[in-house]
């Protein structure tokens, strides 16, 4: 049996931040989110639990951090944010 394919779904703010990347950090950050959807158990350098105790991982990509939790249920990768600083 073929195992089923995690896709990566942004939420607004990530959304929000990516759109005001400049072209190639936009590439880099949409090739880490394909790459994050071929490894939906990567955990990133760090972490921290949010609101409902889920926890968020943060990935250093390029100059930016990209924050994501895995939710296995709907095989998706979620993007909660991309930061700048």
């Amino acid at each position: 049996m073929t195992p089923r394919a995690y896709r990566f779904v942004l939420e607004e703010a990530a959304f929000e931040a990516f759109v005001q990347l400049a072209e190639e950090e936009r590439e880099l950050a949409h090739s880490y989110f394909r790459w994050l959807a071929t490894q939906p158990h990567a955990t990133g350098q760090g972490f921290h639990n949010d609101a409902t105790g889920r926890p968020n991982y943060a990935s250093l990509c390029g100059p930016f951090l990209i924050v994501h939790w895995t939710d296995h249920a709907v095989l998706e990768v979620r993007i909660v944010q991309i930061r700048l600083d």
